[in-house]
């Protein structure tokens, strides 16, 4: 079940009463437009995504086309509802090194998520190594951020490495990377413990990072992927290369957990199209047993060659066999980013198109159904077809559609906007536009503010500017809903965890990376 997303930006809401997204399957990975205004987010690679089923999240990337290279330090999230975009403000220890950095989730779909590692664009002399809880607020437009204090073995400064879940709350994985010059295999364990001594919040929870494979049989690699097979109790890595290796799938690099021993498996081709080509830089996201691969590029396959990738790839974990997806992507693509809803749509945005310099950027956002909607979503777009001009508006970037009636609610407000409304977008210092049929929207974003350029290692601010005001939330909407703040979220995942016992420290041994590229004079550019 395929359909592409309509109504990428505000402005292209415009849709005839009898569409519908998920009644007319249109064809997959649909193409969208978009315009020049700057109310979604600018062109980028490097990037991470996320979902909590309700918005679609956008955080840092890496753009050519501000300062000959800048950091977007700042997170947008899409409303699945309407599909309108809005940057949320950060509060708190935000990170600065936000290009081919790593992202979990504390739990699926959730709103908290840790972030580790990146560069900024003075590859390798700006990598980072910190550890940061970020938690978003959807009624207020806001991001609370808190850096972690983790104990015993850290990973060095690192970029372009992989995370995954493990196999309990509490337990995640760091995989490979590179500081630049050189590239490891390494895995890490990062473990979070309840503290039962805690004084304060910020002490309620313990972090632990371990190194439990060294991995000095295999080469170094950066930009792979990584999933956990909860069934076998292993992870298992996709592809990834470094300056002379891109790494393939007829054997899969496997990690089992309960001996700590790395083996290659074999795994079982296509029966037509046999396996999927090496590459880097590609994504994957799971829908149940299945690993869903997309894009993907391969510096090694000649001199002066490189090829990128629309392919579309599906590993079945139970049968540990690929098969080649029918359909493709619209355009080659590396250094996007894809996420899975609960219910089976793939979402993927922004990205490389080709391997040139200055490097050809986007920020097209892809759909593709890979499971059945929920009935949600299907009342959702009911709505939508009944009553399409009233999906885009002053209310639309905090609709859910875990909220249906909401949404109802929230549209069928007739009438132009009231003067103390007008004033509370004034006072927000928010450009507006209005149509007489109250179908209306407000820009909220100025991606230039929203940037920071790296120079070398140090501290950068980027320049901020205040979005919607509280007064906003509170007065604007007729139904508030409050949004859980970070701590309320620690109690909520205190109670969910089971006190996971730390692991054994491992001494760290001598290094087995080897050295790889590193381009002085910048060409690198192009990869994040």
């Amino acid at each position: 079940m395929m359909t592409e997303i309509i109504g990428w930006t505000p402005s292209s809401h415009g849709l005839d009463p009898e569409t519908s997204t998920l009644n007319d399957f249109l064809g997959p990975f649909g193409l969208q437009s978009i315009n020049d205004n700057e109310d979604f987010p600018a062109v980028r690679s490097g990037h991470r995504c996320f979902t909590d089923n309700d918005f679609f999240y956008v955080i840092g990337g890496y753009t050519d086309l501000i300062n000959n290279g800048s950091i977007y330090k700042e997170i947008w999230a899409m409303s699945l509802a309407t599909f309108e975009w809005r940057r949320y403000e950060t509060n708190g220890e935000f990170p600065e090194s936000l290009a081919s950095f790593a992202i979990i989730q504390i739990f699926p779909y959730s709103k908290s998520f840790i972030l580790f590692g990146g560069s900024g664009t003075n590859f390798g002399a700006t990598s980072s190594n910190s550890f940061y809880l970020i938690h978003v607020n959807n009624n207020d437009c806001t991001i609370e951020s808190r850096k972690l204090d983790v104990q015993n073995t850290i990973p060095q400064p690192v970029y372009g490495h992989a995370m995954c879940a493990g196999e309990a709350p509490g337990k995640y994985y760091i995989i490979g990377g590179t500081g630049g010059t050189i590239f490891n295999f390494d895995v890490h364990a990062l473990t979070m413990k309840v503290n039962p001594l805690a004084e304060n919040e910020n002490e309620k929870l313990l972090w632990s990072c371990e190194l439990i494979s060294r991995n000095v049989n295999y080469t170094g690699r950066y930009r792979l992927e990584a999933t956990y097979d909860e069934i076998k109790h292993r992870l298992i890595f996709f592809g990834g290369g470094n300056n002379v290796e891109v790494f393939g799938f007829e054997t899969m690099v496997v990690l089992d957990l309960e001996t700590r021993e790395m083996m290659d498996v074999a795994s079982v081709p296509d029966a037509e199209k046999g396996f999927p080509p090496c590459r880097r830089c590609h994504t994957i996201a799971r829908l149940d047993r299945r690993v869903i691969m997309t894009g993907g590029m391969d510096h090694t396959v000649g001199e002066n060659e490189v090829a990128t990738f629309t392919d579309v790839w599906i590993f079945d974990l139970n049968s540990f066999s690929w098969s080649k997806y029918e359909y493709f992507l619209p355009k080659p693509v590396f250094f996007h980013d894809s996420v899975m809803t609960e219910d089976g749509w793939l979402l993927s945005f922004g990205g490389v198109h080709k391997q040139i310099f200055p490097a050809p950027r986007s920020n097209i956002l892809y759909g593709a159904w890979f499971g059945v909607p929920t009935l949600k979503r299907f009342s959702l777009e009911v709505i939508r077809k009944r009553y399409p001009h009233m999906f885009t508006g002053l209310y639309c970037g905090n609709l859910r559609t875990s909220d249906v009636i909401d949404v109802f609610n929230l549209f069928f407000k007739k009438g132009s906007v009231e003067e103390k409304e007008r004033k509370i977008i004034e006072n927000g210092k928010m450009k507006f536009r209005e149509k007489g049929d109250r179908s209306r929207y407000f820009f909220n974003a100025n991606h230039k503010d929203y940037v920071v350029k790296h120079e070398a290692v140090g501290v950068f601010r980027a320049n901020r500017r205040r979005l919607p005001h509280a007064e906003l939330a509170r007065e604007v909407q007729p139904r508030p809903r409050r949004d859980p703040g970070l701590n309320e979220v620690l109690n909520r995942i205190l109670n969910f965890v089971n006190i996971i016992q730390l692991p054994r420290e491992v001494e760290d041994d001598e290094s087995g990376e080897d050295e790889g590229w590193h381009n002085e004079d910048g060409a690198e550019r192009g990869d994040h």
